[in-house]
């Protein structure tokens, strides 16, 4: 399903006005998730990334960086909870209009 311009605003202000309770549920769902993987899948994406640019020592370096780690997870989970709001905005969208509109 594709969403105009008009479409998506308002999927963003329905994701934006979610209930405090939702936002509890969409959280500890996006934590659970994150908690059943152990590594990070940004983190060995980006050292494959760096090795285009920077020699090994340094990618080791930054790859062992317990702060950089922690950076990526916050990345990570942020990026997570964001598609999640707008999932349930758009199921939310979809049920108001019925899926022909939301196309």
């Amino acid at each position: 399903m594709r969403l105009n311009r008009t479409a998506r605003n308002e999927v963003q202000d329905i994701a934006d006005s979610l209930p405090d309770s939702e936002l509890e549920r969409i959280v500890a769902e996006v934590d659970a998730q994150m908690n059943r993987h152990k590594t990070n899948p940004l983190m060995p994406a980006l050292c494959a990334f760096l090795t285009r640019h920077y020699d090994y020592p340094a990618i080791g370096m930054f790859d062992e960086d317990d702060e950089q780690h922690e950076v990526a997870e916050a990345f990570l989970r942020e990026a997570m909870v964001r598609v999640a709001r707008r999932e349930v905005a758009i199921g939310i969208y979809s049920n108001k209009y019925g899926n022909q509109e939301a196309a």
